[in-house]
């Protein structure tokens, strides 16, 4: 079976920050790279992880964590670019540490790519002209 990336944001209500409920990840045989984490004993917990595994078995590593009490949030894309304000200056690229926004040689354009984004949010606060926005502001 070929194995998948999901990258997940999970919401942990105050009484299971302490628990040790994501390292059961493994038992689901899913290897995890968590990206971000915010995380306190008696408050809401944030951490956003890569999931790889099988599709099935990334699936009962989610319902698990729901049948836990932890809110699940898939994510598929990490940031929204507004193309129409973009001014291809670059100034995202020097400040992502993934590579996930690189300029094209050629054109000298800013190419995305979802799949390397660690979901740091640090190009959103390095773009001058406001062209980019995280999905999940709210969050963190």
């Amino acid at each position: 079976m070929e194995e998948t990336h999901e990258k997940v944001g999970l919401e942990f209500p105050p009484e299971k920050t302490d628990k040790p409920i994501v390292t059961n990840l493994v038992k689901f045989n899913l290897t995890f790279n968590i990206l971000k984490a915010y995380v306190s004993p008696g408050k809401t917990g944030y951490i956003i992880l890569e999931l790889a595994g099988t599709d099935a078995n990334i699936k009962k590593g989610l319902d698990y964590l729901e049948n836990e009490g932890i809110i699940v949030k898939i994510y598929t894309d990490s940031v929204i670019r507004y193309e129409e304000k973009c001014m291809h200056c670059g100034a995202c690229t020097s400040v992502c540490p993934s590579g996930a926004l690189t300029m094209n040689r050629d054109t000298w354009e800013l190419e995305f790519n979802m799949d390397k984004c660690l979901l740091c949010g640090h190009c959103v606060r390095a773009c001058p002209a406001r062209a980019i926005k995280s999905f999940d502001d709210t969050i963190f």
